[in-house]
């Protein structure tokens, strides 16, 4: 799952809302959303949270 799903982190935090939990805090990462047939076209992004990303990266890292 993670070669579809990808944490990147930003160079510095940026105040506005989690698209996660839906708080306004500094956000730091950005989810990207890649295409399910190729893996390389970018779908979408959500902008995280550390807290939420954390969360996020324990859920990619898991094995199915």
């Amino acid at each position: 799952m993670n070669k579809y799903l990808e944490l990147v982190g930003y160079a510095r935090p940026v105040y506005r809302k989690c698209e996660l939990c839906k708080r306004v805090k500094d956000v730091n990462y950005r989810l990207d959303v890649k295409n399910a047939e190729s893996s390389v076209m970018l779908v979408g992004s959500l902008d995280l949270c550390k807290h939420c990303a954390a969360n996020m990266g324990e859920i990619i890292q898991k094995e199915d």
